[in-house]
């Protein structure tokens, strides 16, 4: 055995060793606890008009520190029922009333 070959061995193995003690044991921010998110969802079924900045002051009065983001991922859906017009069918429905005036006015 040459001595280049054990040198090779060892930087080998520190390599792997601080790959491994270096590595991401699960990426991005950790996940709350159950009982927090259950917790969220209550809050936010019996005060639909809370959002989120005031569900997250009212967990920082009991203690817990969410962000704002935290909490809108886990409040439920609203539907809030059919979606509104679109800009050119607004244009499309008022275009003469505003035609109309702007030459009356002049």
């Amino acid at each position: 055995m040459k001595p280049d070959t054990v040198v090779r061995w060892h930087r080998d193995a520190f390599k792997t060793f601080w790959r491994w003690k270096s590595r991401r044991k699960r990426p991005g921010r950790p996940s709350l606890d159950p009982e927090v998110i259950a917790l969220i969802k209550r809050m936010a079924r019996e005060n639909q008009t809370c959002g989120a900045p005031r569900i997250t002051s009212e967990l920082l009065l009991l203690g817990y520190v969410v962000r704002d983001t935290a909490v809108a991922k886990y409040m439920p859906r609203r539907k809030h029922g059919p979606p509104s017009q679109r800009w050119r069918t607004f244009l499309k429905i008022h275009m003469a009333e505003t035609a109309g005036e702007s030459c009356t006015s002049t």
